[in-house]
């Protein structure tokens, strides 16, 4: 029997020490490094207009440029944090008679300033917020926050599903799975452990283009002596010990028929490599017995 456990709509996870990630069992080009919005504020601050600061400092307090928090929210999740924070603090700003691009713009630096994502090249999201601030008329100052919450919510999506996939990677390494490998298909990333019995799990990350949850799906493969739960339950043990905080989960036996599309791709390579290797088994035996006749 086998199993697939489905885990919809992850929350967050803890950040991964460097130290946790080793370069022979991740191989992800894109697993580069990141770092929080902040970092980008304090490289604005030259950048920022008098006005813009003291409407900030009026109504919400100083932008801090530096953060303690060590997790990584899911991108559903700031989407909604930054909806209820936008229009309130606009709302107050206006209310106080502010004039309206002063106020968007301070409103969008407090706003972010809350919501900790997470960025690489930093140089391109620093361009799209100088764009910002740099805008005189309220149209264009529309399009460029638009843009630049699209470049965001992009690359923070990016980096919260690789960082799971390490996590996932991890995990599996963690339960005897040594060999993993992380691969980018489709879209997804598929996380690829094996054992020394030639057994695997498979844990895919993908981004529901309807609901945006970003969800990790694990089955194992080939793993026909009863122990997959067992081996699944392991798993779930090590993903806790990641601090990983999922919304819904849903264990499945699949009776040994994959159901993860890459998951069928290994599970079919598996059987035709058993098969090509009984046919030169059976070939050298052949050849064997004809040598001796």
């Amino acid at each position: 029997m086998s199993e697939i456990i489905e885990r919809t709509n992850v929350i967050s996870i803890a950040e991964i020490p460097a130290q946790d990630i080793h370069a022979s069992m991740v191989k992800l080009n894109e697993m580069s490094t990141y770092q929080p919005l902040n970092i980008v504020f304090s490289n604005l601050s030259s950048y920022i207009q008098g006005d813009v600061m003291s409407a900030i400092q009026s109504t919400t307090g100083t932008l801090t440029f530096s953060t303690a928090r060590t997790s990584i929210k899911s991108p559903n999740m700031l989407r909604t944090s930054f909806k209820d924070t936008f229009l309130p603090t606009l709302t107050k700003m206006e209310a106080k008679g502010i004039n309206p691009i002063v106020a968007r713009k301070a409103t969008l630096l407090n706003t972010l300033n809350k919501m900790d994502f997470k960025i690489k090249q930093s140089e391109a999201i620093s361009s799209n917020l100088k764009a910002v601030l740099q805008a005189n008329d309220l149209r264009t100052l529309n399009t460029e926050i638009k843009t630049v919450m699209n470049k965001l919510e992009t690359v923070h999506t990016d980096i919260f599903a690789q960082n799971i996939a390490t996590a996932c990677a991890i995990a599996s390494s963690n339960i005897g799975f040594k060999k993993v490998e992380i691969k980018a298909v489709q879209g997804k990333l598929e996380v690829i452990a094996s054992n020394n019995l030639g057994q695997h799990i498979l844990s895919e990350i993908n981004v529901d283009p309807k609901t945006n949850q970003v969800n990790a799906n694990t089955e194992t493969i080939g793993i026909t002596d009863g122990s997959c739960k067992s081996t699944i339950n392991q798993f779930n043990e090590e993903l806790k010990r990641l601090n990983i905080k999922i919304g819904n989960e849903k264990n499945t036996y699949t009776g040994g028929v994959c159901q993860i599309p890459y998951a069928k791709i290994i599970d079919m390579q598996d059987k035709e490599s058993k098969k090509q290797k009984e046919i030169d088994r059976t070939r050298k035996l052949n050849n064997n017995k004809q040598l001796k006749n």
